[in-house]
């Protein structure tokens, strides 16, 4: 009688562990987006004074006109200039679109020629999904 409850109960779990691992699946698979990085004089104005009351601090959002959504990605106040920012992520699945941004930094002697607040904008046409920066 044990054996059966134990055969029992390892079927239910393997039953919800099966389960699980199907429904990963589904919302694992990602792919790329297409988009393009913008320069600041080809962006809306009103974009562009949204970064500029955001861009002395680290920050992220989106701005949507029509059929396209920028992703702005700030990261500050930096010593000096010369800053790159790699996308090393841009993908969706069926919920959300995930990007995901490192700085590039610069020499010790480029950090001594002023400071600079380094972001990028990304353009893609809409998606209704939530964005996940990281």
């Amino acid at each position: 009688m044990n054996k059966w409850r134990l055969c029992i109960i390892l079927f239910c779990m393997l039953s919800i562990i099966q389960t699980g691992c199907l429904r990963k699946k589904e919302n694992g698979e990602q792919e790329k987006v297409t988009y393009v990085v913008c320069t600041r004089n080809v962006v809306p104005e009103e974009l562009g004074k949204l970064i500029d009351q955001e861009k002395k601090k680290t920050f992220h959002f989106t701005y949507t006109t029509g059929d396209f959504t920028y992703y702005v990605i700030g990261y500050g106040r930096q010593p000096g200039s010369g800053y790159k920012i790699k996308v090393k992520e841009f993908t969706q699945d069926q919920s959300h679109i995930y990007i995901d941004t490192t700085l590039i930094g610069v020499t010790k002697e480029h950090q001594r020629k002023g400071i600079s607040y380094p972001y990028i904008i990304l353009k893609s046409q809409f998606y209704e999904k939530d964005v996940i920066f990281h």
